[in-house]
Order: C-alpha cells, then structure tokens, then sequence
C-alpha cells in the first residue's frame, strides 16, 4: 500500500488542484495502491480509470481538480500544504464583500468579484463557500439558498440588470457586504411599485394590445414574484447611494381589476359589446373604436396611478399625447404677477379660457389637421390653479413661482423683477450669510444659527416664516435671538402671543438668554396698555388677544410670534380671526405640529404668515383640500409642498442632534380581563345599536353629539373602568403599575401621560399603596413650573403623572427616561409633544416610551388613525436635510433667466 505524505495544492488558471506526495516529495501518478483512508478512497473511486478527469502534465505528473466533497476531506487531514509546502490554514469570515465595479472598456457593463480583508478573489478560487489565498481558506457563510452558489457571483452583467443581481444576492446570500464604485449604502424608504400600461402595438385590423404591469425601478411584477422578493437594491447614481428597501407591491389583479371598471363604462357609453378581451397575464385587446375612446378619454388621466409606456404607437389612430408651451409677458404687482398668455400646442395657438373650455367640453384638443391632441388632466388642473383669469388678463402668485416653471419653457417674465425672483434663489445661500449674529448668554448650535438665519431671511423681505423644529430644538432661543436683532434699533415693537401655561416660561427664558431685551407682559385681570408704550417685547395670550382685538388692532407691531401657533389651526374660531387683525410686516410661527388634523389648519397658519398665498378658503378647499384629503391626488400633494417649502422649516432631533441618546418607542398590549371584557363589550354593542337607529331616523349631522359621546365613553372604559363600574379592576392599569414598579427598581425616573382626571386619581391610589412617591400635574396645577424642578432635582420623586394637554407644552423633565402614555390620543404628534418633554436637549441617557394599548377596543381603531394623521404631515412638511433649505435648479431655473 503507498502512502501519501502531502496533498499539494496547486493554483492553475481556471481551477485548484492537488498532487499527491509520498514520503520522498515525488509525485503519486497511480492511485490503485493508496492507503486505505477516507480521501484517498474518494479519489480511487472518481479518478481511477476516468482519463477524462486527469490532466496529465508529464508522464509521470497527475493533477486532480478539488471539488467541494473533496476539499471538506482535505480539510479535516494535517496534510494538506501549499507550493511551498507549508500547511494550509482555515479562517472562518464573517463578511464578505461584493464588489461591483464598472467595465472600463464597456462602461454598460459591470464586472461582479468578491473581496476579504482586502484580498480581491477570482472565480478559479472559490470551492463551494471557501476562497483560497496563498496558504488559506477562508471559509465563509454566504448561502441561504441550495439553488445558488457563491461562485455564481463572480459574473459580468449589464448595467441594467445591476439592481437585480444586486436585489437577488440580497434574497440568496448572507453576510455579503454590497459595494458598487464609491457608492455608499444606506436603508430606503419603503419603495411602492408603479403599476405600467404597456402599449404593446396596433394590429392590422386596428384593435389595441395593451399590458398590464408593475415596477419598482429596473425590476418588475413577475421578477417579484418569481423569486419571492420582499427586499430590494436601488442605485442612486445622482447621489451615489445604494438603498435597501422593503417593498410593496400589490397583487396584479387589483389594477387589472381598475381598467376593466374604466373600459366597461366606455363600453357602456358607446353601446357596444364585446369590445374588449384580456387574459389572465395582464393582456388587453380593445377593439378600434373602444381603443380610440379609451386613449382619448381615460389614457392619460391614469398617469395618476399608472406609468405609461409606448405612446408613440398611437399615431396610427391620428392621437398624440401633448405638452403645450406656455408663451406671454408679465409685469409685478405687489403680490402677484399680471399679464398676457397663450398657449401653444404644435404651432397653434390658444388662450387659457379657450383651451379649458375646450378640454373640459372634449377631455382633448382638436388641432387644424385633425389631430386630437391629449394633455394630462393634472397639467389642466395645474393651470387652473396657478392662473388666474381676470379681464382678459391672466394673475399668477408671486407664491406659485417655484411651481411654474414645469409649466413654462420659455422666460415670460420682465427683467426689473429680479429682485422678487431672488428671494428663491437667496435660499440657497443663507448659510454663506456672514453677517453678525446677535450676543445672547448661550451657545448656539449650528442648526440654530441657521434657524435664526432663515427666520432673518424671510422677515427681512418682508415674508412670514414657520419654525416647526421638532420639539426640544431650541425654537424659542431661535425667535429669542431674532428679537434681539429686530431690537438692536430702538424704537420697536414686537408681540410673541402663546397659550397662558407659557407666559411665565417665555419671561423667564428672555431674561436667560437676552437680558437686555425690555420685555413685559399683557396678560391677567390687571393688564395695562401702558406697557406697549414702555417695552419693546411684549407677552400675552391667545385669550387676550380675542377679548382685546379692538384695541390691539389699532397698534402697528414690527413683528408677532405666534408660539405654539396650532392654536388658530380653526380658521373659523374667535381666536384665528381675532389674530389675523393683528398688524405687522414681520410674521413669525412656531409649532412643532403645523398640521395636526387636515389642511384648513394649513390655509388658517399660512393666512396668516403670508395672507396673499392662498387666496379664498373655497379656493384652497377646491385646489387642495379635496384633491388631496378626498382622491389621494400625490400631485396635488407634491405641489403644496413645494408651494410652502420655502415658508417652513422643519428640523427632526435625530439629524441635528447627533450627541442625543436614541429614543425607543413600543407599544404594549394590554389583554382585557373576562369582567373588563364582558362590561366593555356590552356598553360597544349599545352603542353600536344605538347610534345605528340615531343614523337611520336623524342622519349624520344630528348624530355627531351622541357619536362624541359613545366614543368617549368607550375610550374612559378602555381606561378606568373601575370608574364606571367599582367590581371592575382595570386591565391596563395593573400592567402599568407592574412596569412603574420595574423601572423605578432599575433606577429609572417615569413619566405618565393620561387623558382623564379619573385615571390620574385612579394611578395615584395605586401608586400610594405601592409606596411610590409621586408628582402629579393637571389643567387646575397652579405653579407648574415649581412642580416641575420639583420632580427634576428631587431623587425622592420617581413618578410624574399628568394629562397629555397639560404636559405636551413648554415642560423640561429630562430627569425622567422611561414614559408611559396610558391611553392613545386621536393624534400621534399630541403624544409626541408629550414624549419630547424627556426627549430633548440636555437629555444623557436612552430614552424609554411605552404607549398601553388594551386588545380588541376603539385603542387599536385609534392607532391606525394616528398613522393616517401622521402620514399626511410626512407628505407634506418633510424634514430638512443637514439643518437647510435648498429649492432644487428646476425651482429657480427660470426665475434667473433673462
């Protein structure tokens, strides 16, 4: 029997090998007589007589090819060595880099190779999940699925096809860092996918092949589906960014479902049947007149929902989708720009009352040849939001102007503007303002100076701005630092006007931060208008301002803040008008939740901010308010956001407060016990029947006391039902008290957030018998403030309980690191305002919130609200990277033209 010494591995240029070495170091060439042992048994039985897997180099050389059966052999024996005979290590990897690299002979293709520590591998050096490098296997763990092996990386592929390859070793491999050129990555938002009609072609006998489809940036339905994609890889080449997002993509059926409603009804107009045929893999046939009426008609209009793609296709039918030229001359007038306008379609020319009428008559635009030309239906309602008609002459907002240039190509208006037309153009450069900041007792963060920056910027022409930092930010210190520089000139006079709980804390923070500032405050029983005379800042209420608008709206101020400015989100209220009566040139807001509920709320702050934005509530009600909150209208949505853009300024903690510790929110579920159950229960089913019959015999609107009234009494059963009905314990409180007691053991200091007096009454019982010290605070506590420092220099003090309204405002209690909202207001930001008390600047450790919801009750009803409410606030005010505004070239494009 011979004896192998050494396995040798050698490095060829397509493949690993080994020779066999006996105890000379000469080469075994015939393998009949080996040692019986498991490698070599292996090698008997695939190599003898099988030519075809040996290559011989010499007579007496024989290479064999290491597969991965052989190499796990290999691996367990101690004599496995290199060329140079040195014995082969193993490393087992935790990450193993992708690398993606552009051709630079074929910049449309991508050369795919793998990478560790440095060391860039090639395809002949990869054996199932091992890469060799001089004396080492590096043995990874990279597959997830047996279809797919790590070998199949290595590759070329096009450009094109670099997000799905991406998106698959996403699905298939693990510990696979992704590294394409010097892109960097970072998780996306979650990516919804477009839903496509694909004008396939026109037939010969004139019908209509269209497909359906869906598609999220290079990838489509069927790729989705057919590899069970719940992940994705997008690049991002104009920021260099890969992003790795979740999706979201809705079976095919349901927009199927939306074009046979949309041909079915064109059917129907037309009498015909049978008009149109489609199967189950997405494909329309329509007939050559349902076609015609669904191209000129409907084809456009869906580019709401969906993607539409081959357009060109449609000559055939003498159709052809449009984007009109907008051609004229506009001169300034205060706050809007008037003028003359047509519009031009291929050479032709029409006014804008001509080209309404006609489209709102035809849903098209029939051109001298015939032609029926389509325009999208969004460009129509753009038009007539933006310009308005008046006397044969045309109005456009001086507000609207970053929205029009996607609607005009050539520069209509005149060159003595410019000035008006750089205030956008100015936003970009704010931070370069070199000028002098104000002296106040404080440190400034970067974020801040620009937000005095910004609120100098705006005021300064004469514009009204909205801080709406998230809370704990500093806004106060921001406005603080714009008095001082409004009153570095004597003479001034500036109202701030904020709910009564902040008066004391706003004369306390003039006094810390700007000292020098003459402040007073209108407020109390015993107000004097004297002091508008003697001071230069003057505080008051929301409530004052209402009961003396007569003779507040006689006074000419250089500025109003409005703090906590949600208090005239109802446009119709005393307090709004009352307000918008006010007189100043420089008008400041500041809210951590401009929109709380619905857009009016939006109309009511910008009304008065910057009172010419809007026009008319009708006006805003049409062009926004049932675009967006009735249709879900993104364009609609898109547009006011970039109308307003320039007028707010939103900063989150987690971008600019880097030092901030991270803030952990969860949500408990609370199981209701069988009594609590049984009781709430009943009461819902009374309700139930109850408000059923009110609907049937009074409607609606005569209703709506009983349905406030059935909702909350469902809401104080979820809370205390004990208050209700004393043989009931609550669920939700003996879970609470359980968590209290847990964190106070673990050194912890709690918050407790709740909506009614009888649960705080009902917590406090349960504490005391607990022995836990306690604070407590509602809407009655006279010196909030002296409760306050209470809580957060006394150690005794481990609990805080208070209502959500009386502490979301104007409250520090960083002390504290753990919160509980007892039960969900209608509104998530009032419970953020809320939270945001302990999460706030001079906060060192993580901070703890926990909202009780109890299982199978109106609470859960009310958590998919708050995502419903926080969503459109994410549409439409959305932070602002890196601490500043910018307006995008397209924003300014034409405004700086000549």
């Amino acid at each position: 029997m011979q004896k192998v010494h050494f396995y040798k591995v050698l490095e060829l240029e397509d493949k690993l090998v080994i020779h066999l070495l006996d105890e000379n170091l000469s080469e075994i060439v015939s393998y009949e007589n080996l040692e019986e042992d498991e490698i070599n048994e292996y090698i008997k039985l695939n190599y003898v007589d099988n030519g075809f897997d040996i290559s011989w180099e010499s007579e007496k050389s024989t290479q064999i090819e290491i597969d991965e059966e052989l190499l796990n052999l290999l691996l367990k024996s101690s004599k496995i060595v290199n060329k140079d005979l040195k014995k082969i290590l193993v490393r087992e990897i935790e990450n193993v880099v992708l690398i993606a690299k552009e051709n630079k002979e074929n910049r449309n293709e991508v050369i795919i190779s793998l990478e560790i520590e440095d060391i860039e591998f090639t395809k002949n050096k990869v054996i199932g999940e091992y890469l060799y490098h001089e004396n080492t296997f590096y043995k990874t763990n990279t597959l997830k699925n047996e279809f797919y092996e790590l070998s199949d990386l290595f590759t070329k592929i096009d450009k094109y096809e670099l997000e799905s390859f991406l998106t698959l070793v996403l699905k298939n491999y693990r510990n696979i860092e992704l590294r394409y050129e010097d892109y960097q990555t970072v998780e996306g938002s979650l990516k919804e996918a477009i839903p496509q009609i694909i004008i396939e072609k026109i037939a010969l006998d004139n019908s209509l092949y269209i497909r359906i489809n869906s598609i999220i940036s290079t990838m489509d339905y069927d790729f989705f589906v057919k590899h069970d994609i719940d992940k994705i890889i997008t690049v991002n080449e104009l920021e260099k960014k890969i992003h790795v997002s979740k999706i979201n993509i809705k079976d095919l059926s349901e927009n199927t479902e939306e074009i046979i409603k949309v041909l079915t009804k064109l059917q129907k107009n037309i009498n015909k049947k049978s008009l149109f045929y489609f199967d189950e893999d997405g494909l329309f046939i329509l007939s050559e007149d349902l076609a015609k009426e669904f191209v000129k008609k409907e084809l456009l209009q869906l580019t709401a929902r969906f993607s539409i793609i081959g357009t060109d296709k449609l000559r055939r039918y003498n159709i052809k989708a449009v984007r009109p030229k907008i051609i004229g001359n506009f001169s300034y007038n205060i706050d809007y720009f008037e003028g003359t306008m047509e519009i031009e379609i291929d050479g032709e020319k029409f006014s804008i009352q001509k080209l309404l009428d006609s489209y709102k008559k035809d849903d098209y635009i029939v051109l001298s040849d015939g032609t029926n030309a389509l325009i999208n239906r969004k460009y129509i309602e753009k038009l007539q939001r933006i310009f308005r008609t008046e006397d044969e002459k045309v109005k456009i907002s001086f507000f609207d102007m970053p929205l029009v240039e996607e609607l005009i190509e050539n520069k209509i208006f005149l060159g003595e503007l410019i000035n008006r037309k750089d205030f956008f153009e100015g936003i970009n450069y704010i931070n370069e303002d070199n000028e002098k900041i104000p002296k106040v007792e404080a440190e400034l963060r970067d974020y801040q100076k620009y937000g005095y920056k910004w609120l100098r910027y705006l005021t300064e022409n004469d514009l009204g701005a909205c801080l709406a930092d998230d809370m704990g930010l500093g806004k106060t210190l921001q406005a603080i630092v714009l008095l001082s520089k409004i009153h570095e000139k004597k003479g001034k006079k500036s109202l701030v006007v904020m709910p009564k709980s902040l008066i004391y804390n706003w004369e306390k923070e003039i006094e810390k931060f700007s000292p020098k500032l003459k402040k007073d405050i209108y407020y109390g029983t015993n107000r004097d208008l004297e002091v508008f005379s003697k001071s230069e800042v003057i505080l008051t209420t929301y409530g004052t301002v209402r009961n003396d608008i007569e003779k507040l709206m006689k006074i000419d101020f250089d500025s109003i803040i409005l703090d906590e400015s949600q208090n005239i989100k109802n446009v119709g209220s005393q307090t709004a008008k009352a307000v918008m009566l006010l007189n100043a040139k420089k008008r400041i807001a500041l809210s951590g939740t401009p929109i709380e509920n619905n857009l009016l709320e939006l109309y009511s702050l910008f009304r008065f901010l910057n009172p010419a934005m809007f026009g008319t509530i009708q006006e805003f009600n049409e062009d926004y308010v049932l675009p967006i909150q009735k249709y879900g209208d993104k364009e609609a949505i898109q547009e006011l956001k970039k109308k307003i853009y320039p007028f707010i300024l939103r900063r989150i903690k987690k971008e600019v407060l880097k030092d901030l510790p991270e803030k952990i929110e969860k949500v408990i579920y609370v199981d209701m016990n069988k009594e609590h159950k049984l009781y709430y229960e009943e009461r819902r089913q009374y309700y139930y029947n109850t408000l059923n019959e009110s609907l049937r015999k009074d409607g609606l609107e005569k209703s709506k006391f009983f349905i406030l009234q059935a909702l909350n009494e469902l809401r104080h059963i979820t809370s205390s039902p004990e208050i209700k009905n004393k043989r009931i314990s609550s669920s939700k409180k003996e879970v609470l008290i359980e968590n209290v007691i847990e964190a106070i053991e673990n050194g912890h200091k709690v918050l407790i957030f709740v909506n009614y007096l009888s649960s705080i009454d009902s917590i406090c019982e349960s504490l005391e018998k607990n022995n836990i010290r306690y604070l407590k605070m509602t809407g009655q506590t006279k010196d909030r403030q002296q409760v306050v420092d209470k809580f957060q220099n006394n150690t005794r003090y481990k609990v805080f309980v208070m209502t959500l309204k009386t502490g979301g405002i104007g409250l520090n209690l960083t002390s504290a690191d753990t919160i509980f909202i007892y039960d969900p207001w209608w509104n998530k930001t009032v419970e953020n305002q809320a939270i945001d008390r302990a999460y706030r600047m001079g906060q060192d450790k993580t901070v703890f919130s926990y909202k009780l919801i109890l299982k199978d009750s109106i609470e859960e009803k009310i958590l998919k609200l708050q995502e419903m409410k926080s969503k459109l606030l994410d549409d439409l005010i959305s932070e602002d990277n890196l601490s500043t505004k910018n307006l995008s070239k397209g924003d300014i494009e034409f405004i700086l033209g000549k």
